[in-house]
C-alpha cells in the first residue's frame, strides 16, 4: 500500500473534527464553529464544537466513519453579577465624569 493510500485511510482526530465540521454545516451551522476537545472510547471518536451561542457533541464510528449520534445544546447564560462587576469601574467612570460635566454646567465649581 502506497502511503499516500495510507493517509486517505487513516482516521484521526483531525479527520473527526473535520467530519463534524461538515456535518454541523449541513445543519446549518455554518459560522462560529470552534473544535473544543475530541476523544476516543471504544472505538468512537467523540468532538465537541462550539457554535455561536451553542455547544454540540457528535460521535463518529471510528470503522465506519458515520455519525452515530450527535447532541446540540444552548450555553448556559452568565451570571448577571458576575458580568457586570467586569464592568463596573467602566460604568463609575462615566457616572463620575457626567456628574463632574453637570456641575460645571450649574457653575458650582
Amino acid at each position: 500500500m502506497s502511503s499516500a493510500a495510507e493517509e486517505i485511510s487513516r482516521f484521526n482526530a483531525e479527520t473527526a473534527t473535520y467530519l463534524t465540521v461538515e456535518f454541523l454545516k449541513r445543519l446549518g451551522y455554518k459560522k462560529g464553529l470552534r473544535a473544543l476537545r475530541v476523544t476516543l472510547s471504544e472505538g468512537t471518536y467523540v468532538v465537541e464544537m462550539s457554535l455561536d451561542k451553542k455547544t454540540s457533541k457528535v460521535q463518529i464510528d471510528y470503522n465506519t466513519r458515520q455519525v452515530k449520534e450527535y447532541e446540540i445544546q444552548d450555553v448556559e447564560a452568565p451570571n448577571t453579577f458576575a458580568s457586570i462587576k467586569g464592568k463596573l469601574p467602566l460604568i463609575l467612570t462615566s457616572l463620575i465624569g457626567v456628574i463632574i460635566v453637570i456641575l460645571k454646567l450649574l457653575n458650582v465649581f
